[in-house]
């Protein structure tokens, strides 16, 4: 006869369900690669977790922030070489846009193209001496470098308004014998030397171009009044305004004065002039004029009329 089995006990029924559970729980840690059982253990909250989770997930997707990925890119390259770069990598590294080269210094966009005709520094500065044979020519800019510069040598042949349209019909140069035009009143002055400065009083012309050829031609005619069958001629950039405080019209601004101070590097450059790029010195680096040089935003003070002065000094074209 089959002997019946046995029913299990109460305690061997409590240790299968144990077993059960514990193989459950085995189970679950493979499953889970132990991700569970830590975060059990950690006593993170839901919201720890699920923070921590979409950090891991962003993390291997690459789609960390932005600050992360600076990090990253720093020391990989920190890891391609540790040495410092050569001084002409350096230089590579440091080199300005070939479109953008000199704007600091008041040179105007597409200018590079004629740096040879710009007056470079010398390392000996002038005295007036130097200026005893030269004719300065210009505007009511030129005419306060006269009167507030300090210079004590050289003719002025200047008049407030002065412009290439009204150069050959308006006697505005005042002398002893009476006003007079341009051209004549150089007739009375023995000159090798020419500083030229119009372009302010052209600065809403229509045709730049223009402005240029009526600028060559008043040049070309000073030439014949010189003492000197090759005088040297020097034409100062028209200087920058400070746009605020101009009231005299809107197209008095700097894009004017780059537009016109583009032409007459072309001039200087056809015809073998000197460019003196004073915005070198008054420009405070962004196309306009320092502030505080100006009162109305066009004529200079005193002291930067000496600024001027000075840097015509240390700017000429050095002789035999």
């Amino acid at each position: 006869m089959e002997q019946k089995k046995k029913r299990p006990t109460r305690q061997q029924r409590r240790s299968g369900l144990i077993i059960n559970v514990l193989t459950l729980i085995v189970l679950v840690l493979v499953v889970f690669e132990g991700k569970s059982l830590i975060s059990l253990f950690a006593r993170e909250n839901i919201q720890e977790r699920i923070q921590r989770e979409e950090l891991e997930v962003f993390a291997s997707a690459n789609l960390l922030d932005t600050e992360a990925k600076e990090t990253e890119n720093q020391e990989t390259a920190t890891d391609v070489s540790s040495e410092a770069p050569s001084e002409k990598e350096t230089e590579k590294l440091t080199e300005a846009p070939a479109d953008s080269l000199g704007r600091e210094n008041g040179i105007p966009d597409g200018g590079e193209t004629y740096m040879d005709i710009v007056v470079p520094e010398q390392a000996v500065a002038l005295d007036d001496s130097y200026f005893e044979d030269a004719v300065f020519i210009g505007d009511s800019r030129m005419e306060g470098f006269r009167n507030f510069s300090g210079i004590t040598r050289g003719s002025f042949v200047t008049a407030v308004g002065m412009e290439l349209e009204n150069f050959y019909t308006d006697a505005q140069i005042a002398t002893s014998q009476g006003n007079m035009l341009v051209m004549d009143a150089l007739k009375n002055i023995n000159f090798s030397k020419i500083y030229m400065m119009l372009g302010t009083n052209e600065l809403g012309a229509y045709n730049m171009d223009d402005v240029k050829e009526s600028y060559r031609n008043v040049l070309n005619d000073i030439k014949t009044r010189s003492s000197s069958a090759d005088p040297i001629v020097y034409v100062y950039s028209v200087i920058y305004v400070d746009e605020p405080l101009v009231t005299t019209g809107d197209y008095v601004n700097n894009e004017n004065v780059d537009t016109i101070n583009l032409k007459i590097m072309e001039l200087c450059k056809e015809e073998g002039y000197h460019y003196i790029n004073l915005n070198e010195v008054l420009s405070d680096g962004t196309h306009s004029l320092v502030s505080g040089a100006s009162p109305d935003g066009i004529h200079l003070d005193q002291e930067y009329c000496g600024k001027w002065l000075d840097y015509t000094k240390t700017h000429y074209i050095p002789t035999v």
